[in-house]
């Protein structure tokens, strides 16, 4: 079974506070992360009334300090503008070996200031596959680098998406993202799915969720409580190396948007992008 461990409350502040002295401290605690058996860490998931703190700036230093260990850094849809968020998971993912994903409770808040015109409310489902979608608006396949013929992208490639939840988003991003190994998507709680989500996890008992193979664990305390952490009775953690889709054993990603406008082909249109 792939176990994902939930770092929240005091254990991920004593992380964070452990990162930021940095030099050898930090260094021994990636090491010390790499070497626990699970798939995973999800950050800030369990965060008091479900809003996690600047979860991917942390994802971003942990990266940085460890070597395999991989991530799922908790969303906050009311305040992350999706198109900021993709891109930022997209270079993270593409830096640091495909070792981060994005989670989000299922009745999280998505009331937000880029959506103000909304008829009615998106769901956390919506969120994530908005991720997604963005990612399809410039797949890594897009590069052609033909230095020879002076042509490096096949600009027809490059779309606005059209999502029915978020009609005024729709990018290009700024940077391809590999079609096949996009950041997994992971939702947490009962409540509406979507086919573009890779991992549902539903409530399996106290403190733990479950769904396709893989259980999330929460309620580590302390940071010592962290990095001394076994499997508990029942489960057998089993460690996969490599990115996070293998690790988690999901198949590769496919392509989520269902319809998208070529934009850089008519110089009017690439001027709204």
């Amino acid at each position: 079974m792939s176990v994902i461990l939930d770092i929240s409350g005091l254990a991920l502040a004593e992380l964070t506070a452990a990162l930021a002295v940095g030099g050898p401290q930090a260094a021994s605690l990636g090491k010390a992360l790499d070497r626990l058996p699970v798939a995973a860490f999800s950050l800030g998931l369990n965060e008091a009334g479900g809003r996690p703190r600047d979860a991917l700036v942390l994802a971003s230093f942990l990266l940085a300090h460890t070597r395999s260990s991989r991530f799922v850094a908790g969303a906050d849809p009311a305040r992350q503008h999706p198109i900021n968020l993709a891109r930022n998971l997209s270079t993270l993912s593409a830096l640091h070996g495909q070792r981060i994903a994005v989670g989000l409770w299922a009745d999280a808040p998505t009331v937000a200031w880029f959506r103000p015109d909304a008829a009615s409310p998106a769901t956390p489902a919506d969120y994530l596959r908005l991720l997604s979608s963005l990612w399809d608006s410039w797949p890594l396949q897009a590069m052609v680098g033909d230095s020879e013929a002076g042509v490096f992208v096949d600009a027809g490639q490059l779309v606005r998406i059209a999502d029915p939840a978020y009609a005024s988003i729709g990018g290009p991003l700024t940077l391809p993202t590999d079609q096949s190994a996009k950041p997994p998507l992971v939702l947490l709680g009962a409540g509406a799915a979507d086919p573009a989500i890779d991992l549902h996890l539903l409530p399996s008992g106290a403190a733990r969720f479950e769904g396709r193979g893989a259980v999330l664990l929460t309620g580590l305390q302390t940071l010592d409580a962290l990095l001394a952490w076994s499997p508990p009775e029942g489960i057998e953690a089993k460690t996969v190396p490599g990115p996070i889709r293998q690790a988690l054993g999901l198949g590769p990603s496919r392509k989520t948007a269902t319809a998208g406008e070529a934009v850089f082909r008519d110089p009017l249109k690439a001027a709204q992008v």
